[in-house]
């Protein structure tokens, strides 16, 4: 073998080696001064110095929020109303004369605010649908909880008012609880019965025509009469 020939392989080899290594160099550089900015990225978010990139809340477009969950949650950690803070409407549609009326003694004695007892004009073969609006989620947990069986329903009523609808299988079996049963402890918290939203994102079935009155909104008082200013002569 020639030896220029042989000479000029082994430096083509020796450039190749130091671009290899120049490459190496290069590559490593990089990645160490990516390890170094992420170390002290991360360093800033633990202390608080820089907002991370997952602190933003999740947000739902409006409108694009769809859930077969119709139950609206129980407030959080709210306990039972005093039943002589919650006004009902008692409806029969279960077709048997008088239980509107004997159902709303019942809670009259319990201490609820029993406003009428009437008939319902749509049918209903359930137990017990209680109609409720945004601001009376307490009040409707409340009385739903001398129930056994219930179905909470929110529709766009203003106000604090609850509609109970008595349907066809309470007429053959009622489901009002005792007083000692242990769902009516007035130390517990009120607590959902099922898969819940928060009311807020459920959308509000349409409320009956007429609605019950509120005998417990406070009315705005009279202005009181100015005094008489006697002048002395």
């Amino acid at each position: 073998m020639n030896p220029a020939q042989t000479g000029g392989d082994a430096a083509r080899r020796k450039a190749v080696r130091r671009h290899r290594r120049e490459r190496q160099f290069v590559v490593f550089g990089i990645a160490m001064i990516a390890l170094v900015t992420l170390a002290f990225a991360s360093f800033a978010i633990y202390r608080g110095d820089v907002e991370g990139p997952f602190d933003r809340a999740f947000h739902t477009p409006a409108g694009e929020f769809q859930s077969d969950v119709t139950l609206a949650c129980a407030p959080s950690g709210a306990m039972p109303l005093p039943p002589e803070e919650v006004v009902v409407r008692v409806n029969n549609a279960a077709g048997i004369s008088g239980l509107a009326g004997s159902t709303g003694d019942t809670l009259e004695g319990r201490g609820f605010v029993v406003v009428d007892a009437t008939n319902w004009t749509q049918d209903f073969a359930g137990t017990i649908r209680i109609l409720y609006g945004a601001e009376g989620l307490q009040h409707a947990y409340t009385v739903a909880l001398h129930f056994d069986d219930v179905e909470l329903v929110l529709d766009n009523r203003p106000g604090i008012t609850v509609d109970i609808v008595l349907g066809e299988q309470f007429g053959e079996q009622p489901q009002v609880r005792e007083l000692d049963a242990p769902e009516l402890d007035p130390t517990l918290a009120l607590s959902s019965r099922g898969e819940c939203l928060p009311v807020n994102v459920l959308t509000a079935r349409p409320a009956p025509r007429t609605l019950p009155e509120n005998p417990l909104a406070e009315a705005s008082p009279s202005p009181s009469p100015e005094p008489e200013i006697t002048v002395e002569e």
